[in-house]
């Protein structure tokens, strides 16, 4: 009888399932396990954010803190009107560092914090804002941003993601890229939680300031006029949440406290 080699039906050392099935599902696991990590990682990051002395978290912000940009002489008036409404919420938002105000010309209504204690405030808003109250809450957002140390927590998550690239394959910076649209989904829900938590601070910080809550949706109410709300599915994928959310859980919130929604005052001209 002639002897054809063969091999065995069993052999632990050989799989029968297809390599590319094996592929996708260490890969789905390797990314499952980096995900968590990252999870609780910026998890740790906020515990120490949160536990963070004064002194600390005044180092910090000077190692991070942004330049202000130079003024625009054009917009000088706006800025120091600006300022001036930002210096006397700050007492009310429990800010007691330098604030710097800088109006930039931009066709976007918005506004942002900036490591160092600086304030970003677009031309824009001046004209979807049509009263004083209006533009103090949207500037008591940015205090409120402050006061939760959210520009701390934004740069530790920036760390982790760095870092994890970088022990994975040895190039922070490229992976870290390479990751950016999956860490932006998986920070989405947490961004959104860092901005209601801001709201809901800029709410209390109008009251301290105006003794009523009038003027708080303002701004949101003209830019879902403006621009409409987004679709749901969007609203999942954005960081912010969307204008209705946002007016309706400020509106349960004056509700809920039995804050009054008392007159404004009309934003001055420029």
């Amino acid at each position: 009888m002639k002897y054809q080699a063969s091999l065995p039906e069993h052999n632990d050392n050989i799989s029968h399932e297809h390599p590319l099935k094996d592929f996708v599902l260490i890969l789905a696991g390797l990314s499952a396990a980096i995900f968590a990590g990252y999870l609780a990682l910026g998890w740790l990051v906020d515990v120490v954010v949160e536990r963070m002395s004064p002194a600390t978290e005044a180092r910090l912000t000077q190692l991070v803190a942004w330049t202000p940009p130079p003024g625009d002489a054009a917009l000088a008036r706006h800025e120091a009107w600006a300022q001036a409404l930002v210096d006397d919420l700050k007492a009310c938002a429990g800010v007691s560092e330098p604030v710097t105000v800088r109006v930039r010309r931009s066709a976007s209504p918005n506004a942002m914090v900036a490591p160092g204690g600086l304030v970003i405030v677009h031309s824009a808003l001046f004209d979807s804002v049509r009263s004083e109250n209006g533009m103090a809450f949207v500037l008591a957002h940015e205090l409120s941003h402050l006061a939760h140390r959210d520009h701390l927590r934004a740069f530790g998550r920036g760390l982790v993601l760095v870092a994890a690239a970088t022990l994975l394959t040895g190039d922070g910076s490229g992976t870290a890229s390479v990751l950016l649209p999956a860490q932006h989904l998986g920070e989405s829900s947490y961004s959104r939680g860092r901005e209601a938590a801001a709201d809901g601070k800029a709410l209390g910080i109008l009251q301290c300031h105006y003794g009523h809550a009038g003027g708080a949706t303002e701004f949101f109410e003209t830019l879902q006029r403006e621009e409409g709300d987004e679709p749901a599915l969007m609203h999942y994928l954005a960081s912010h949440p969307s204008m209705g959310a946002r007016i309706d859980a400020l509106r349960a919130a004056i509700r809920q406290a039995g804050m009054k929604n008392g007159e404004v005052r009309r934003l001055p001209r420029f």
